[in-house]
């Protein structure tokens, strides 16, 4: 007689039964991050036309370049140091590292490294990264990160960590917890299990999300750099912008098959699971450990400045090669795609220079938009 196969919703109904009502964020992390059976160790989690959402990487190369031209300047203002290391995490199939190191020029003596946790993405990156073969390495986690001089940079990395979530009954707030009730993942309302200090009272039935794991990753991240930067891209707000009062049903999100389903807690490993990021969070966790704020604007003002060397050499007659790249360039500028979906934080040590980095030189004053209330 055959075994049946272990499955998701089993692994996790266990825990229930074992453990009683998981947080939301467990929930999340079995759903995306199970070695085996998660949603990112599973084929299906592909990026562009054939996946389940798009991110700038599916518009073609272009973005990689212009990453590449802005951490060629990162390399300059640290003295062009004779080892200049970049380091990505949350790179999926390895698109963007590829384009990335297209783009590098041969002078840069940049290593590049890749945290990958998850032996299925790694494989694919293998596969992508073909050509570069020799130029990249790989560590499982952040722990195994050296020290080092140079970039850590992701890209629709901190919207993917767990998170929790809350319910405002007017005067207080629960969490929710996942349950099960007919055999179906229900959510349960119970006492907070984090700290929930930073909510304001909202009125009864606000949701909304809480994600101490972005905080706790910075951390490890500002103690793996010795001197140079941090680079995140991803969508979400400020704090004042995240928790408007107007925002009564939170940013959390699934997607697949680039349709948003409604019900997050259906199909554990299917699908996308996600959240907007609290950009003020994050700042505040650069300057408890040392960091210093380089500088914060949307993806529109970024690639303004930071696509000058590109547009530079897109000059001259027109061909088909430079048209497609200012079409993509378009796109991934423009305000109605994705120009102001995608917010950009530089975080810095040990860095003394007046100006800002090219991708920061049209950006609003940083504590303005960060901090205010």
């Amino acid at each position: 007689m055959c075994r049946k196969s272990p499955n998701l919703n089993d692994l996790i109904a266990a825990e229930i039964a074992a453990h009683g009502p998981l947080s939301f964020a467990r929930f999340m992390e079995r759903a995306l991050y199970h070695p085996e059976l998660g949603y990112y160790a599973s084929p299906r989690a592909r990026i562009g036309r054939g996946g389940d959402y798009y991110t700038s990487v599916s518009v073609g190369p272009v973005f990689g370049r212009v990453l590449a031209d802005q951490f060629a300047e990162m390399w300059r203002r640290l003295d062009c140091p004779p080892t200049f290391s970049i380091v990505e995490q949350g790179a999926n199939d390895g698109t963007l590292a590829a384009d990335i190191l297209d783009g590098l020029a041969p002078k840069i003596p940049a290593t590049y490294t890749i945290i990958e946790p998850l032996s299925a993405l790694r494989e694919r990156q293998e596969t992508t990264l073909g050509r570069h073969r020799g130029k990249v390495r790989w560590h499982d986690t952040l722990d195994a990160l050296p020290p080092f001089d140079g970039v850590h940079f992701s890209n629709e990395l901190v919207d993917a960590l767990p998170f929790h979530l809350l319910r405002s009954t007017g005067d207080g707030w629960q969490e929710l917890h996942v349950g099960i009730d007919n055999g179906a993942f229900v959510f349960q309302p119970l006492t907070p299990t984090i700290d929930i200090s930073l909510l304001s009272p909202r009125e009864a039935g606000y949701t909304t999300e809480l994600r101490p794991a972005a905080d706790s990753w910075l951390q490890d991240v500002a103690g793996k750099l010795r001197k140079g930067y941090i680079l995140l891209a991803d969508y979400g707000y400020p704090r004042a912008e995240l928790y408007a009062p107007s925002r009564t049903g939170g940013t959390f999100a699934c997607y697949r098959a680039h349709r948003r389903e409604t019900n997050p807690l259906a199909d554990p490993g299917e699908k996308d699971i996600t959240a907007h990021v609290d950009f003020t969070a994050l700042a505040e966790t650069a300057k408890r450990y040392g960091l210093q704020i380089e500088g914060f604007t949307d993806q529109h003002h970024f690639l303004v400045g930071a696509s000058q060397p590109l547009l530079h050499s897109l000059a001259g007659p027109p061909d088909a090669a430079k048209q497609k790249s200012l079409r993509a360039l378009q796109t991934l500028l423009h305000p109605e795609t994705m120009g102001t979906q995608f917010h950009y934080l530089a975080l810095s040590r040990g860095i003394v220079t007046p100006a800002p980095l090219s991708g920061f030189q049209f950006a609003q004053s940083r504590s303005h938009v960060l901090f205010e209330q």
